[in-house]
């Protein structure tokens, strides 16, 4: 079994328990700011969507240094951080949708709940714990792992109030793209079954969604430096998100910052 196989498993398992939405608000708070006219807005210089979370799993060592919501957020919020992405995953990952409670709770930029989503409860938890928009993962319908058409789950998640962000790894995975509503849509560097990093078949896939018209683009994941973020600005990506290189930097608003588009000749630097 490969880790997309496995992780979904673990995942409609424990979304199913009673205890998933434990410590969340009983009702969703107050809309937040939308994160795609965030990513609009700063595309010029390049969107940065920057991850919290406390486990990669598909590094040697996948124990991130530890660090809590808050403490995350003063150490990132100087940078030019255009929304935030929390890893509400807890097989593998350790995440819970409390953390992305908290997260909206400590900044007033747009935030992404990231997560396998297989149920409409997880949509439910995303606008209960005051998310901007939520992750969709085209793979998991185009390779059979969902019970709940892609397109439903859409529905749901904009009827919630949130904004849906869809993730495409392969080309063949854009043919979802015309019935699934989405705001943004993205491409995943990282091969979900290996956990390996394809960088040539992303940006195929990127080049090809930016010619079919999907925008806002980000590139997802393999971020490490100002060399791997170039190489989504040149494929045509309008943001990045970035998480484990982040984490692990000594300098995170240095590093934020160096990942920026290049100013134009005699334009300005980033903000």
């Amino acid at each position: 079994m490969g880790f997309l196989s496995e992780i979904v498993a673990a995942t409609r398992a424990r979304v199913r328990s009673p205890a998933y939405l434990a410590g969340l608000s009983p009702t969703p708070p107050p809309r937040r700011a939308s994160l795609r006219e965030a990513v609009r807005r700063d595309a010029p210089r390049g969107a940065l969507l920057v991850e919290y979370k406390r486990v990669s799993p598909g590094q040697p060592d996948p124990r991130l240094p530890a660090r809590s919501v808050e403490d995350f957020v003063r150490a990132t919020a100087p940078a030019p951080v255009t929304g935030y992405s929390c890893l509400a995953t807890g097989p593998r990952f350790d995440g819970a949708p409390r953390d992305v409670a908290d997260l909206a709770r400590a900044t007033a930029v747009p935030v992404l709940f990231k997560d396998f989503v297989v149920e409409p409860v997880q949509l439910d938890a995303a606008a209960r714990a005051g998310a901007s928009a939520v992750l969709l993962i085209a793979r998991l319908e185009t390779e059979g792992h969902l019970t709940v058409p892609l397109e439903a789950l859409a529905a749901g998640a904009q009827t919630r109030g949130l904004e849906v962000l869809l993730e495409f790894h392969r080309r063949s995975e854009l043919s979802v793209a015309d019935r699934v509503p989405a705001d943004m849509y993205g491409v995943n560097v990282r091969d979900l079954d290996s956990l390996a990093l394809d960088r040539s078949a992303a940006e195929g896939t990127l080049g090809a969604a930016r010619e079919a018209g999907l925008v806002p683009l980000l590139g997802l994941s393999g971020v490490e430096d100002s060399r791997t973020a170039g190489r989504f600005w040149s494929a045509g990506a309008d943001g990045l998100l970035v998480g484990t290189a982040v984490a692990r930097s000594p300098d995170p608003v240095g590093f934020l910052r160096s990942l920026t588009r290049e100013p134009a000749p005699g334009g300005e630097g980033p903000a």
